[in-house]
């Protein structure tokens, strides 16, 4: 990581995607709750797919529209 710099190594690794990933599950833990409620595998599917497109609507909602200026 000192030879090629932090940014570099992280690029490299893939350290990017983990953080990515371990960040997606924290926002999913802390906004639908850490447990399935349904009973059956079929219906944990859809709870899962129900709230995981519920976080996706969410942090589109949020996210700002931005646009290059000038050049």
């Amino acid at each position: 990581m000192k030879t090629i710099g932090r940014r570099r190594w992280q690029k490299e690794s893939g350290y990017h995607r983990q953080a990515r990933v371990e960040n997606a599950f924290f926002r999913y833990k802390s906004i639908i709750g850490d447990q399935l409620r349904a009973r059956h595998s079929k219906a944990q599917d859809s709870e899962a797919v129900i709230a995981c497109n519920i976080l996706n609507r969410m942090t589109e909602l949020g996210r700002p529209v931005s646009f290059a200026i000038g050049s």
